[in-house]
């Protein structure tokens, strides 16, 4: 027999609650070791909330990655144009 205390609860670990706190897990700001242990209950259990944490995490990287590249020069030239006329 299992000890019940020592598992999230599964009532509790709906969609709603899973996107609440959505962010602050993919980002590792959960400290809360209740509701990270809940966070992935849910989302080893729900397909779609599952599917959705592995758009977020995939766009997180690509945003991270697209900060390491160069602006072209041109680029920056029609911005500062831009911005002196302003």
């Amino acid at each position: 027999m299992s000890n019940d205390a020592d598992k999230p609860d599964i009532a509790d670990s709906d969609c709603l609650e899973a996107f609440d706190h959505l962010y602050a897990y993919l980002n590792g700001e959960l400290n809360d070791q209740h509701k990270l242990a809940k966070i992935e209950h849910h989302l080893a259990h729900c397909r779609s909330c599952f599917s959705r944490a592995q758009m977020e995490r995939e766009l997180n990287q690509r945003i991270k990655q697209s900060g390491k590249a160069e602006t072209p020069a041109s680029l920056q030239h029609r911005l500062r144009k831009l911005l002196d006329d302003i």
